[in-house]
Parts: structure tokens; sequence; C-alpha cells
């Protein structure tokens, strides 16, 4: 019988999946030994450390390996400690990008984690297979090999205190590698409801010092067979549908996906199936830094399924050049933008900056943010700087140069208790995070975290668009208006002052000084309990985004002061233009407030045709709008599409006998139904950052998707 070998890319579970992809780069290393050894050993793959545990209780594996991310070293390790505790002998290696760059530091991570007794730097399926090898020469007698200090390729340990490393290298025909999914390892996987991911390059040609992938022996790109990725593609189409199409999307793990030639033919490949069977709804990647022109034709080809967005990190040129993102065209992103806006009114566009990285200030954080309101991105997505270990960024040269203050945190997400062998075990996942520089004190770091939670509020996802549009045809900037708002509390109302106050509280009470203290007080009785369910450390953002959104009249009569402020100052303060928009205010509260009560309908008269106004995007001049005497009266209302749906899943959950109790939500017809607005139609799924969709429908729904329960 062939000695077993056990692999896992492990994943939180304690608020629902944390990571919600298929095991992919664990995978290849898996297919890739399989190949070579599959006569020698039985492999076998996991992500979830229950099922896991269960196979090393059953049978203990003569070599255990795992994934190393920021987001499971901690759970990794627990696990790595109580195997060691029921089988000695078992071999641990440990691989993946969370792994330091200089030597020094590569010898502390393993001197703090003695039990792992080999780390696979960089493509793994290499060092992967010759450790295997070695292993087996020596007859798994660790101590032997190490004490003759064997040379392996993409292999690091510690021997008597001494590290010893070897050179790295890169498979530069990738498709020696077995498809995993070809070969069947990833079967399993669809049974449960998470993303199919496929990887169709490798390697990355820019630098970006914050990314583990800038390093420059990984600047060479590898590309996969196209009819290959084609063959992937149809395997997981069929087997998705076999399982019932537990999920409707498709990642892509390529850093620059719609940048190369063979993209557009793969994009071409996905649009035949979506035609044909409408799979996937929505394609996700990390999308090309440069070569917008190709990006646009790859975003054409699949239809608005592609979710389209710009990592731009900062709009400042020295910053771009501090972190060696300066090779990266700010005019490509820029028509990248323009395309998505002028291609569909209703594009969700995106870009990302990243609060505190070198060179950053205040001064700068805002202007990049300005850059975002002023080419009318759909959503800006504000990111803390993390430290990673194995980005350039992380290093000590970096952190003296630029005086880089930072502190730890637990990761969102990374947060659950868990049993081994009935011992039950709180793990928490630590980050290292940027607060401050010799550019940025850290009171210029908590004025932008401000600053984000006012964009995210009321510029994310297109809540007050129609607002801001109306103002910019009158000569009032949208960026304007924000400013305005951070700078004069004296507008916010109460219950937004108390928010306001528990945002910047709950920035700075998830600050350690330590890793130490962030692992050892995040794991106490009482302070675990915090973090496992949201009260410290999660997603401060867009948490408090959600309480404001239940402030929406309060938002409103802000966002109508600040406008007659401006219409004031230019001496545009009419009567008209008074009622328009505070019609309109009305307007977007009728449409966007207790979105998910379908029951929910609203009757409201108003003086304008909105209809004829949405076809010119709101960008209109009030005064030139023919302002009806005769109240219209709208109504505002989920569709007939929309109860089927819910009339259906009512119905499957029925039957499913899941619940021993009666369902008693009512599903009901409508009556005198007409149709409202264009925006209104599918209103979860084209705006999931939405406060309530992604606070109060998203968890509900990763809960019953992770169970089983729906599809």
């Amino acid at each position: 019988m062939n000695r077993k070998v056990y692999s896992a890319d492990l994943t939180h579970t304690g608020n629902g999946t944390m990571a919600l992809t298929f095991p992919l780069g664990a995978s290849y290393v898996v297919s890739y030994a399989k190949k070579i050894l599959g006569k020698d050993f039985d492999f076998k793959l996991f992500k979830y450390q229950d099922d896991l545990s269960r196979a090393i209780l059953d049978n203990p594996p003569i070599v255990l390996a795992l994934s190393n991310y920021c987001w499971n070293i901690e759970l990794g390790y627990e696990l790595i400690k109580w195997t060691k505790s029921l089988s000695p002998n078992t071999v641990v290696v440990v691989g993946g990008p969370n792994f330091p760059t200089e030597s020094s530091e590569k010898k502390s991570f393993l001197s703090f984690r003695p039990l792992i007794d080999f780390y696979i730097e960089s493509e793994g399926e290499i060092g992967f297979v010759n450790l295997l090898q070695k292993l087996k020469d020596y007859d798994f007698n660790v101590k032997s090999l190490k004490k003759n200090q064997e040379n392996i390729a993409n292999c690091t340990y510690l021997c008597e205190n001494n590290l010893i490393e070897a050179k790295i290298e890169r498979i530069k025909d990738v498709n020696i590698i077995p498809s995993p999914y070809l070969n069947g390892v990833m079967d399993e996987f669809f049974r449960i409801p998470i993303i199919p991911m496929v990887e169709t390059t490798r390697g990355c040609p820019f630098s970006c010092t914050f990314c583990a992938d800038g390093l420059s022996f990984k600047n060479k790109v590898y590309s996969y067979n196209t009819l290959r990725v084609k063959d992937e593609l149809n395997y997981i189409f069929e087997h998705v549908k076999n399982n019932g199409f537990l999920m409707d999307e498709l990642r892509f793990s390529d850093l620059n996906f719609g940048m190369y030639k063979q993209d557009v033919e793969t994009a071409q490949y996905i649009a035949e199936i979506q035609n044909k069977y409408g799979w996937p709804k929505m394609v996700r990647a990390s999308l090309g830094k440069n070569r917008p022109d190709r990006i646009m034709q790859v975003a054409k080809i699949l239809n608005g399924t592609l979710e389209m967005g710009a990592a731009q990190q900062s709009s400042d040129e020295e910053i771009l050049k501090n972190i060696k993102r300066s090779n990266i065209s700010v005019k490509a992103y820029g028509e990248l933008l323009k395309f998505m806006n002028e291609t569909n009114k209703k594009a969700k566009t995106s870009t990302e900056f990243i609060l505190g990285i070198p060179g950053d200030s205040k001064e700068k954080h805002f202007k990049s943010l300005k850059h975002g309101v002023d080419n009318h991105v759909n959503t800006i997505r504000m990111f803390q700087a993390i430290l990673l270990a194995g980005t350039e960024m992380a290093n000590p040269q970096t952190r003296e140069k630029y005086k880089l203050v930072s502190k730890y945190r637990v990761l969102t997400g990374a947060v659950g208790k868990y049993e081994f062998d009935k011992k039950s075990i709180p793990i928490t996942e630590i980050e290292e995070i940027i607060v401050g520089s010799k550019d940025m004190t850290f009171d210029d770091y908590i004025s932008c975290r401000k600053m984000d939670l006012l964009i995210e509020t009321f510029h994310n996802n297109a809540l007050f668009e129609e607002l801001f549009l109306s103002l910019e045809k009158l000569g009032i900037p949208e960026w304007d208006c924000l400013f305005y708002i951070f700078e004069h509390e004296e507008l916010y109302s109460q219950k937004i002052k108390d928010i306001m106050s528990s945002y910047i509280h709950a920035t700075k009470v998830g600050l350690y000084e330590t890793y130490e203290q962030a692992k050892e007080h995040s794991v106490r009785p009482g302070r675990f309990e915090k973090h496992l369910s949201g009260e410290i450390g999660s997603l401060e953002l867009v948490k408090h985004k959600a309480k404001l959104y239940y402030l929406l009249d309060d938002l409103i009569d802000v966002l109508l002061n600040v406008a007659k402020i401006f219409l004031k100052k230019q001496g545009k303060l009419k009567e008209t233009n008074i009622d328009y928009f505070e019609q309109l205010g009305t307007f977007i509260k009728c449409a966007k407030s207790n979105i998910i009560n379908v029951e929910l309908e609203i009757f409201q008269n108003f003086n304008y045709d909105w209809a004829s106004i949405d076809k010119l995007n709101f960008y209109v001049d009030p005064t030139k709008l023919k302002r009806s005497d005769k109240k219209i009266s709208y109504r505002f209302f989920h569709n007939n599409e929309q109860k089927r749906i819910a009339t259906e899943s009512k119905e499957k959950k029925i039957k499913s006998g899941y619940w021993s109790n009666k369902i008693v939500t009512d599903v009901t017809k409508i009556y005198n139904y007409s149709d409202a607005e264009d925006y209104h139609n599918d209103y979860y799924n084209n705006n999931p950052n939405q406060p309530y969709c992604l606070f109060v429908i998203k968890p509900k729904l990763d809960k019953l998707t992770g169970k089983g329960i729906i599809k």
C-alpha cells in the first residue's frame, strides 16, 4: 500500500468559508507530484480542517503538506502541532508566498515554528517533488537528510540552527503540470459551494513592492496551451452543471488577465458557453495593468459579465515609483474607465487605492480619491497597506527608508474555534498594517480613514449618483461636495455624529502593538468572542457604512444642505433648483431604501418625469427641465421575475426537508403591475456592495450556501 501524502490549502470557517475558491495552487502541486511519483505515494487534497483532521486520525500520512498564506498560517500551524503529537514521524512541509525574502528573516520564521521540517519557496511543484524524492532516498529519515545538508531546489530548512537554502527554479513550460481539473484532483470540490478558479498564465512582468508576485524571479510570464484551457473550461462547466450550479461565478488567478492575446481567445470561448448555457454569470480576475485596448476587447466579448476594475494603488507618480509601479500607465487606466463609462452608463467600474504605502500622505491619499471620483469610478475600494512576508515593502531596508510605523490586527474573517481530538482551540490570523510613516502621522492616517468612510457611504455603488450628476451639470463637482462634508461636521445629525465617532473608535481599538500581543490577546476569553462576532476588528469601514445606510434620510439632508450651499456660492440658488433637488432626494429615498422587502410598495407623486431624466443619465440642468404642473404618480416595487424566483426558492426548500418546521414566509401575487425604471431590476446582483446587501443579505446567503441549503 502506497504511503499517504496529505496536502491542504486550509480556510477558516468560523464565520462561513473565508476562502471561497477551489484550492488551485495546492492542486497544481498535487497534480505534478502524482504525475512523477504517483506509483510511490497516495496523494489526497483537502480544504477544510475538519476533513483533514479526520483523515489524519484514521490514517496518519507520511507527509503533511500545507499551503501558507496570511489568512491560514496560524490555523495550519495549530494543525501541525496536533498532527505531530499524534504522529511524530510525519514529515511536515509548508509552502506558499507568506515567507520572508531575507535569509535572516527566513531563519527567524522557521525557528519560531520548529515543527515545520521543510519550506518550499516559489513554485511548489519542483521543490515538493524534489523533496519527496530525497525523502524517499533517505527512507524518510529527516535527521539524516538534514545532517548531510542536502541541496534541494526551491527548498529551505534549518539544520542545527543553520539555514540551508537552495537556488530558486521556475517551470518554463507550465504545460508539463497536469491539469488538476482534467485528472480529477478537483472533482470533490464541485460538490460544495465554492468558486472554480483557472490559471491561464503564470508570472507577472511588474515589480510592485507590496506584492509577493513582484519579486524579480517571477517577472517572466509563461502561458498554458489554449486548447488545455478550453478543455478545462468545458470540464468545469459540465461538473458545475451536474452539481446543480452551486456557484454562478468563474475566477481567474492570472495576475494580468486581458492583457495578452490568448486572453481574447479564452474570453471568446467563455462567451460561447455563456450564450448556450447562461453560465458563468460573473467572471472575475485581476485585470492587466496595461493594454487597455485588449482589455476592452475582452470586456466586450464577455458582454458585461466581466467585473471591470483598475487597481491603481495611488494616482501620485512619486508613490508609484516608490512601489515600483511606475511602469504601469496612468493613462491606460483613464482610457479603460472612460471606455466602461461610455459603453454602459450603469457600468460597475472599480479601482483600488492603498492607504499608507511608502511616500503616501494625507494630501496624496485625498488626491487619489479625487482622481477616482472625478473619473466617475462606480466603486473606489480603499485598502490599508499590509506588510506581507515575502514582499520588498516588508523588508528592513524599506521600513527604515520610509520610517514605516505599523500595528497589528486580526485579519477579518480569519477567526474560528476548531476541534482537535475533542479539544476546542480558538484561532485568529494576524496581519501587520502601516498606520504612519515619515510622510504621514497617525492622526493623518485617522483623517484618511474618515474620508474613506465618506467615500464609501456617499460615493460608492452610486447611492446618490443622480444627485451628484445633476450638480455636476450645474458646475458643482462631486469631490467638492464630499470634501465639504468631510470638513463640516456641523452638517451631521447627532445620529451620524455618533456613528462617525464609533467608526474612529473601531479603527483604533482593533490595533495591537506587536504580533505577539495580537496573537495572545485576540484569543483571550471574552476578547475572542468579540473578534468572532465582528464586534472588534471586523471591516469597520463597511460595517459603519451599513449603519449610515439606515440613516438614509439624514444622509440625503446632508447632501441637500451641501447642494444649497454650493448653489448659493454660484448664484444658482433658485426656487426651481431647490424644488428639483428636494424631489430628487425623495426619489432616491423611495428607490433605494429597504430594498430587500419584496412585498414593500411605495407610492409617491412627483412633478418630474424621472424615466425621461434617467435616459439623460440625470445629467440635467433643472432650470431647463419641464416641470409638470400635474403630479406624476410613481410606484416602487419588485418585479414579477423576482417574485417568481422567491416563490420557486421557497418551494425547493420545503421539498428539501431541511427544516423540520413550516416555512412561514409568504409570497403573494402583485396586482395592477407596471414596470418601474430599469435600475430597480436585479438590484441585489447589480449592487452587491450596498450596505444592506453586503451586511444583511450576503452573510445569510453565505451561511445557507455553505451548508448546502441553497445553490
